[in-house]
């Protein structure tokens, strides 16, 4: 039936004319509501990750042996995209560094008893764990330089701060001493050394700064899992920062390669 007031044809010219303009909207708002959802999607995600890091230190001071261990690092980041290739990201993420050690330090020493006089070398060797907690804060960059639909393949760089929460000393501490003049007497070598001491290792024997800051740089994959992203990142973290106050003298530098698998919604 034709609306009232209207003959057929001006009926079905008015019916058409609505047709399209419903269309025109539903055509409008569609737009609106996929450009919307890809926004939510590709520029803002939230995710975790988590993975091992392997510690590269630097230390003024030479040491006979050196064992990195591998440690923890996990923590939420999130991303914004601003180009196709460029995007920036940040995140709060926990990181355990664990490192066995063996130190030699060697220095003279004298001992006079009335008018003799015994010089020899005090040995004092350290075989410990150093366990070193933080909590630190990236901001990269990251630069897409292969991508498709479902994957991307990246480069990252930027700045990193952290803040140290805990860190632990474990091992065996051994005094020697060598060279002592009397020692031929019975038979045994100058350099023969003699133990005289030996018990754990003091953890107020190093004092650690709470700050830290230095550069950060990588690369890593993501792939597209349905409306989820998985990725795959190589993170190496170069700590620019003398974080040691006590040995005085001793400079000693953060440092780790890290190995994260991330989930992103």
């Amino acid at each position: 039936m034709a609306p009232v007031g209207l003959t057929k044809p001006y009926c079905i010219l008015f019916v058409c004319k609505t047709v399209r303009l419903l269309v025109l909207i539903s055509a409008v708002c569609w737009l609106l509501t996929l450009g919307e959802a890809q926004n939510v999607i590709s520029r803002w995600q939230v995710g975790l990750s988590a993975g091992l890091n392997i510690p590269v230190y630097r230390s003024s001071q030479k040491v006979d042996k050196a064992v990195p261990l591998p440690g923890f690092t996990g923590g939420i980041g999130s991303r914004f995209t601003l180009t196709p290739q460029l995007t920036l990201m940040a995140g709060v993420y926990f990181t355990q560094r664990n490192s066995d050690y063996v130190l030699t330090e060697t220095y003279p020493g004298d001992t006079a008893v009335g008018n003799v006089r015994d010089t020899y070398l005090v040995h004092i060797r350290q075989n410990g764990r150093l366990e070193m907690a933080h909590l630190e804060l990236p901001f990269l960059l990251e630069w897409s330089f292969i991508q498709g639909p479902q994957y991307k393949s990246y480069f990252t760089f930027g700045v990193q701060m952290g803040y140290q929460l805990f860190y632990r000393l474990y091992g065996d501490i051994e005094v020697a001493l060598e060279g002592l003049d009397f020692l031929p007497l019975f038979g045994f070598s100058p350099q023969t050394r003699i133990i005289v001491a030996r018990g754990p290792i003091e953890k107020q024997s190093i004092a650690i700064t709470r700050g830290d800051f230095g550069l950060c740089i990588g690369g890593g994959n993501r792939f597209q899992m349905k409306t989820h992203w998985m990725s795959f990142d190589i993170r190496y973290y170069h700590g620019l920062l003398d974080i040691f106050k006590r040995p005085s003298g001793t400079r000693f530098y953060n440092g780790s390669i890290a190995f994260m698998l991330g989930y992103w919604l």
